[in-house]
This record gives structure tokens, sequence and C-alpha cells, in this order.
């Protein structure tokens, strides 16, 4: 167990003379505790949920367990307590509390534009390092042309190829994700601070906190690989290894890191001096999200509910956003449902409702990918990017799948002007398409 927890656990175990006063408490957490272990059990029999979770809640450990699929062919994605995971957007996280104490030392400002440390950015006068911080920087998700050898490109490379990227949007009149504009940032960070983004968290918050299990791929003198996973995703019926290093990955934040480090970050920003700062807007958490090909990790203090969560897996067929939501419902006392293999039925509806969701849909969360749909023997054919992907039965007559045993699928709802838009249904997380065309 690691050292921090361990002395916790002592603390809470050896601080009082007297009996507990918390009898209620100790019996609600361990409600907590066998139904988040019998929801990740139930996962893991699935072979959907492969890694590492832990929950805290008032100083408590709900659970703190690996889960592995048993029935494991690359031998490969056995976990440990001190497993190291590339962490991916959770820098974004980092980055936003580094803006906090940069800002606390007038070094910067989030309304300061980007020209003012890129003077030769011809936009950067139009964005804003609060823009940058909240998405609303108009650059894309990805870049719009391919990039070759992207991981060699130093951060100076990197930047010229932003600069050239097209604003989708005014800066500050609509919010999209952006790897870009965090690329950016970090870059802006590391012209303030005189080195790498990733030095300075080791500098600054990394060595202090005794993050030991926390290092970088690239820009570290001693990147700190110790027990590195290998990252898995499914390809037709069989797991396989993906290289932890590909070829599009961006090297300015490739930070890896395991359970135990992730929460004394956790734990260090829910000081007041952080905390309203980066509160997301949206859940009344303090957290972040990361994810690439056969990984996926979450972090979040929740609010509400009062408790600590960081997970990883090292398996991306897991349904991310439910994990997320069920951990949330247990733990703030809600009903929940525990996961089933899934066997949708195909329904016949009219070809009058088929013909109205025909069209093409702009998907900014894919990087702007064109969504298309066809009537095709009575049937809705997708297209993604003009290529034919599938053939889509209706489950509801307005809810599409491919494959009846897949979590993921397609809705059609009715938009405030009265044409419809689609939501993409990835790994439990919902992400809308705009129309953009309708077919004749």
């Amino acid at each position: 167990m690691n050292r921090a927890i361990s002395i916790l656990l002592f603390l809470l175990l050896t601080g009082c003379s007297e009996p507990k006063k918390k009898d209620v408490k100790h019996d609600q957490n361990d409600l907590y505790s066998k139904n988040l272990k019998e929801y990740f059990q139930t996962l893991q029999n699935l072979q959907k949920f492969n890694g590492a979770v832990l929950v805290m809640r008032q100083g408590d450990v709900i659970i703190y367990e690996n889960f592995n699929i048993s029935n494991d062919k690359p031998k490969s994605l056995k976990t440990y307590n001190n497993s190291q995971f590339d962490i991916h957007s959770i820098s974004k996280l980092m980055a936003k509390a580094v803006v906090v104490d940069l800002e606390n030392d007038n070094l910067i400002s989030k309304d300061d534009s980007v020209s003012k440390y890129l003077s030769d950015y011809a936009s950067g006068d139009k964005i804003t390092i609060q823009h940058l911080l909240d998405n609303q920087s108009g650059l894309p998700r990805e870049f719009t042309v391919e990039v070759e050898n992207l991981v060699q490109k130093n951060p100076d490379e990197l930047i010229k190829l932003i600069k050239e990227e097209e604003l989708l949007f005014e800066p500050g009149s609509e919010s999209s994700y952006s790897n870009l504009g965090y690329q950016l940032l970090y870059y802006i960070i590391s012209k303030i601070t005189k080195q790498p983004f990733v030095e300075y968290l080791e500098v600054n918050y990394f060595k202090p906190l005794k993050m030991e299990n926390t290092g970088a791929h690239f820009h570290l003198k001693n990147r700190n690989i110790k027990n590195l996973v290998a990252n898995h995703e499914m390809d037709d019926d069989s797991i396989l290894v993906v290289p932890n290093i590909q070829n599009n990955d961006k090297n300015q934040a490739k930070i890896f890191s395991n359970i135990d480090d992730l929460l004394i970050f956790l734990e260090y920003i829910k000081k007041p001096r952080y905390l309203n700062k980066l509160r997301n807007k949206n859940r009344n958490t303090v957290g972040w999200s990361g994810g690439g090909d056969g990984i996926l990790s979450h972090m979040e203090y929740n609010i509400d509910g009062n408790y600590e969560l960081v997970f990883f897996s090292n398996y991306d067929e897991i349904p991310f956003g439910d994990i997320v939501l069920t951990i949330e419902k247990i733990m703030t006392d809600q009903p929940y449902e525990l996961p089933k293999i899934l066997n949708r039925k195909e329904k016949l509806i009219s070809i009058e409702l088929l013909n109205s969701y025909e069209g093409q849909y702009t998907m900014r969360e894919f990087n702007n990918s064109i969504f298309e749909f066809k009537v095709e023997n009575n049937t809705l054919a997708f297209f993604q990017d003009g290529e034919r992907n599938t053939e889509l039965k209706a489950e509801t007559d307005s809810t599409f799948f491919s494959i009846p045993t897949d979590e993921d699928y397609f809705e059609f709802r009715k938009s405030d002007s009265g044409d419809y838009e689609v939501i993409y249904y990835y790994k439990k997380v919902p992400i809308a398409g705009k129309k953009v065309i309708a077919n004749n």
C-alpha cells in the first residue's frame, strides 16, 4: 500500500483515544464498498474492465483494488497498485493548476492574449489564456491535415503547425474540446517558466509532493519508468497490445502516473487556492479524464458526494461514461443498475421517419468528422467521412445500433431549430453532431 495512504489510515485508526462516534458512517462506507466491488466484479466478468480503482470518502478507503480479466490471452493485462499508466488529457488539469499558481505570482493573467507570448501568431490577438483553458479558442481538436512523425516534432515545430490551423469559430463564442489549444497552453507555460512543461511539473509538483511513480516519456532527464503497463484494445474477438507511444502523439505532456500519485495530486488541488478555480461547470467536481489507444483514465473530487475517485484501465473497451456516473450514483445513494450483456432487438419503423434522419452531421468532438446517414433497403446506412461504415438497425423510433451486443449506438433528436441532430453514444459518453446537409 502506498505510504501516503498507509499514514492516512494509521492516523485515522490512532488519532482518537475514545471510541469513534461514526458507526453510521462506517456502515455506510461498508455498503459503498460492497456495491462498488460488485459493480466492478460484474464488469470484469463481462470483460468490460481491466485496471485499478481507488475511491476514498472523508479519509476512508472505500475501494482500492485491481480488477483483471481472467481470460488474459496476451498475458499482459495484469495491473497492480504500483502500475504506471499513461494519463493523457489529465495533464490538462495539471496545466490549469499551474496557471492558478503562475497567476498568483503575477506571471500570467487569464485575460492575456496569446499574442503576448507568441507575437508572430496571426490569430493570437483573438485568443486569450481563458479561451485555451475553457476550450473556447476555436482551434480544432486535432490537426486537420495528416502530420508525419508528429510525436517526433519538438515543441517549436508543433506550435508552428498549430499556427497554420484555421479557427473553427470566433474565440469565446463557442466551446469545443481542443487538444491543440492545450498544446498551445503547455508551450506558453514553458515560455514563461523557461523550461519544458513536464520539467516544471516535476520540479514544482511531482518531487515536492513525493509523487514518486510519476514521470514523462519526453523532456525529462530521468523519465522515471518503473512499472509501466501495456495498453490494449479489441480487434474483432482478440485483445491486442497497443504501443504506449503512437506516431500521432504530441510529446509535450506524455505523462504517466499511478493510482497513489494521482490521489496525492488530487488532494493537493482540493485546497481553497485551487478548488473554485478548477471546479467543472457541468458537474460539481474537480477532475479530468484522459485516454488514448488502449488506455483510459479518470480522476475527480466529487464535491456533492465528498469522495475522491481515481481509476485507470489499460483496456479501452470499457463503458467509460457509465463507470463514472454509476460510481457517482453509488456514492450519492441513487438507484443504479449492474451492467449486463446487451441483446438489442430490431424494430421496424416507417420509411418517412428514416428519411427524416438522412443527411450529413458535423461531429466537432471527432475533429469535425462528417457522419452521414442514408436510407438503403429500409434501413440506415452509416458513412464516416465518405466511407461506408456499417448498416444500422432501429431499436426504437429514434435510436439505432449496429451490433446487438454493442453498447455504442446513435440517437436522433429534434434540435431547437426544428431539425434533427445526432447523438453518438461512444463508450456510454454522448457526443453530439449538428446536421449540415439533408439528403434529397
